[in-house]
């Protein structure tokens, strides 16, 4: 991000100042967006590229055109810029924004399009919290007063009010309240007209190509296992080795063939080994949930994961063929074999107590060093015992 919009294309421009001291978050910055049909004429992709150096995955934001009256549910708006923004218009008139879990990059720029579309009304999911402060919704800009709160079935009493879009859109919340300080929250929904499972961190299916969205420049900056030969030359092939990277750096923090460089012309620029391309394999094309929350979440929190993805099953089973991400790709052909595949480990640990080795539950068990430190650390510190069973 930066101080000024000097340069910047105004049509991809935006100013946001959320206060957090790290990218992508403060300042001008840039971001593009692709438009897809993810079902033609119901629902539609707004994809933005969410970066930092190496880091670099897509967001979506996920539109739902209402039968009843041709109007717009946004789930999880992006970036605001007049790119963004014209996109959003050339599909309907918006008439609710759902908030569907904590993550901050799902709910950081929900305040300005609150702004652009002040007769929205605004869905939040139950339990949503904020860093480092955990401030009232309302002193963030986020004011579900205008619609409602998103609660588990279970907790919903006499005076919850269910939102217009429900005989259209379904909806459970998943909340674990073993993997650290704060809950983990995440709403998913199922628009059964078009059996499709809209869901946001749950599970991601990361593509072998990379999305249209990530910068070229960036992927083949990265491409080179040797940061002294960036860039590499413009050819898909690279580009896809540069997004394999890019996707173990985000899946793991630090793959295992990857290692940092210390001191000279390059200090801490990545250093690549052969034999990352096995790993990537193992991840890519395939529906799982992200390695990290995985580790930190879903394991700490086994008995409500479980009983989640069984009540999506069991009330939902059959009703949808498709699933929808808000990161990587979508949508991905999914129903709940393949979910309940993706959280095989949960019931079938393994030989290594992660179920790294699970049908349908497999992750490169060398990759995971420093995914696993960082848990040793945060039990250590008392945060995440997975006291949940």
């Amino acid at each position: 991000m930066r101080w000024t919009a000097d340069g910047l294309d105004t049509d991809r421009a935006f100013f946001h100042a959320f206060p957090p001291i790290w990218e992508p978050y403060f300042g001008w910055g840039e971001r593009r967006t692709v438009t897809r049909p993810i079902v033609d004429g119901i629902i539609w992709s707004l994809e933005q590229e969410q970066a930092l150096d190496v880091l670099a995955m897509n967001v979506r934001t996920t539109v739902v055109k209402l039968a009843a009256d041709g109007s717009l549910v946004v789930f999880s708006p992006q970036a605001p810029t007049g790119e963004f923004f014209r996109a959003i218009d050339a599909l309907g008139p918006v008439s609710h924004v759902v908030l569907p879990t904590y993550a901050l990059e799902h709910k950081v720029y929900l305040p300005a399009f609150c702004r652009r579309y002040p007769n929205a009304r605004v869905w939040v999911a139950d339990g949503i919290w904020s860093v480092p402060i955990d401030l009232p919704l309302p002193l963030l800009g986020i004011d579900p007063s205008s619609g409602g709160v998103l609660k588990r079935a279970e907790d919903r009493g006499a005076d919850d009010v269910a939102p217009p879009w429900a005989d259209e859109i379904d909806y459970k919340v998943l909340r674990v309240d073993s993997a650290g300080a704060n809950p983990y929250v995440e709403a998913v929904f199922l628009h059964a007209a078009s059996k499709t499972l809209i869901v946001t961190d749950l599970v991601l299916s990361i593509p072998a190509t990379p999305p249209e969205v990530i910068s070229r420049e960036r992927l083949l900056n990265l491409a080179p296992n040797d940061p002294a030969d960036a860039p590499a030359a413009d050819t898909e092939e690279n580009l896809k080795i540069g997004w394999a990277k890019a996707s173990l750096v985000v899946s793991f923090l630090g793959p295992s063939r990857q290692s940092q460089i210390k001191g000279g012309a390059y200090d801490g620029k990545l250093k690549w080994e052969p034999g990352f391309e096995a790993s990537f394999e193992k991840i890519s094309d395939r529906l799982i949930p992200s390695p990290i929350l995985r580790t930190l979440v879903f394991s700490k929190g086994k008995g409500p994961t479980r009983r989640f993805v069984n009540e999506v099953c069991d009330d939902w089973g059959g009703e949808f063929e498709t699933i929808a991400p808000a990161h990587y790709d979508a949508p991905v052909r999914g129903d709940c074999a393949s979910l309940r595949a993706a959280f095989a480990f949960i019931d079938d640990p393994g030989e290594d107590g992660l179920g790294l080795t699970t049908p349908g539950a497999e992750l490169p068990a060398e990759d995971m060093g420093v995914l696993l430190q960082v848990n040793d650390v945060l039990e250590k510190i008392g945060l995440g015992k997975g006291t949940e069973l």
